[in-house]
């Protein structure tokens, strides 16, 4: 279950992590504006606002697996059929495709939970998680390669082919005859009402902020404060992306070892590792020697990319299994929002203050909300 789940989260990170990588081909090809371009590489996280609640209430009432294998398989057809249409079905599609593939996260977290017990959902749904940066380094490592070689229509239809083939183990698996029953109807006035989910979703919404910051902005600031080079620069990206998936499986399983307090105790701990890599990176001399910026960029991959496992370990045993898929939806909603948003305000914020470095101090003042949420949920440890 586990292994079916990561496969499908991989297979659609990579169309969904592989598409700003190819930002430039796009761009040159088609005679964009850079607004235009970047329009191009959102038009997918606005598909996931609209998607992911009801994603995760379909997967809630006709089952994960069917949810999970017809939402990857539908986006990875839009994503191919879009490398073959003119420029305006391009920008249609490209939403459409982002609003299926929406059910890669709540189906497949769903799948997960009700695989394990309580005390191994931290491990095993933060392995899931990291199909998602793991999804990111194929795209970086093999996409811009075949737009280089060819075009970048053919390295996104690469992208649809390796998400469609990620699907196979799950269609390939026997039925399950066991289910959780599914939810009320009429589930999303509860879930606003539910005050640690809605707490968790404004949590993860000033947290997943950091984790773009970092992605967008950790190489210009680099290449502008110490002289790097922007290919070394990406690498230490890289390097934060793969520190992420560690964090990810870590975090998770600290929290089962450590189940008998909760989990908050953790989530308030991971929030101030984000608060501290962004000071870090803020003081990082200008003339700091490469082995302090590896240590920077691997605190920060720790923290601000690496805390997914344990945070939708939280929603989900806070929903329980039977609107797991809706809970998890519904905070993905807010949180793609935060993603959406990010790197044009933090942009804003370099660009106002004249540096890529003040970033990190806004950042810091961000996981300093953060701490509030975090502190103000309250664990039952009845879920799940």
């Amino acid at each position: 279950m586990l292994g079916v789940a990561l496969a499908a989260q991989t297979g659609m990170s990579v169309i969904d992590q592989g598409l700003p990588t190819l930002t430039g081909f796009i761009k040159a090809d088609l005679g964009l504006s850079a607004a235009t371009a970047g329009l191009a590489v959102s038009g997918m996280a606005f598909g996931r606002i609209a998607g992911s609640y009801v994603a995760g209430v379909a997967a809630d009432r006709l089952g994960e697996r069917r949810v999970l294998a017809f939402g990857v398989l539908t986006a990875a057809a839009l994503v191919a059929t879009a490398t073959t249409v003119p420029t305006t079905a391009f920008f249609v599609l490209l939403p459409l495709a982002g609003m299926a593939g929406a059910a890669s996260t709540p189906a497949g977290g769903r799948l997960v939970l009700l695989a394990f017990p309580r005390e191994r959902h931290g491990l095993a749904l933060g392995i899931r998680q990291t199909g998602i940066p793991a999804g990111g380094l194929i795209a970086a490592a093999l996409l811009p390669w075949i737009a280089n070689q060819g075009s970048w229509r053919w390295a996104l239809a690469a992208a649809a082919g390796i998400a469609a083939v990620a699907v196979i183990p799950l269609l390939l698996l026997p039925a399950d005859p066991t289910r959780a029953p599914a939810p009320p109807r009429g589930d999303r006035p509860r879930l606003l009402r539910d005050r640690n989910i809605v707490l968790l979703a404004v949590w993860s919404c000033l947290v997943v902020s950091g984790q773009y910051a970092l992605l967008a902005f950790l190489a210009l600031d680099f290449h502008q404060r110490m002289g790097l080079s922007l290919a070394s620069g990406s690498l230490l990206v890289a390097v934060a992306n793969a520190s992420g998936i560690a964090g990810r499986i870590a975090w998770g399983a600290v929290s089962d070892r450590a189940l008998s307090r909760g989990r908050k105790p953790l989530l308030v701990v991971l929030t101030g590792a984000c608060l501290t890599s962004a000071l870090i990176l803020f003081a990082v001399p200008d003339r700091a020697p490469t082995a302090v910026l590896v240590v920077a960029a691997v605190a920060a991959g720790l923290s601000l990319i690496g805390y997914q496992g344990l945070w939708v370990t939280m929603v989900a045993e806070a929903a329980g299994p039977r609107r797991v898929g809706a809970a998890t939806g519904f905070a993905i909603t807010f949180v793609t929002v935060s993603i959406a948003l990010s790197p044009p305000l933090y942009g804003l914020v370099a660009d106002l203050a004249g540096t890529y470095r003040a970033i990190w101090a806004a950042l810091a003042v961000v996981q300093a909300v953060a701490l509030v949420p975090a502190l103000l949920v309250r664990e039952t440890g009845a879920a799940a």
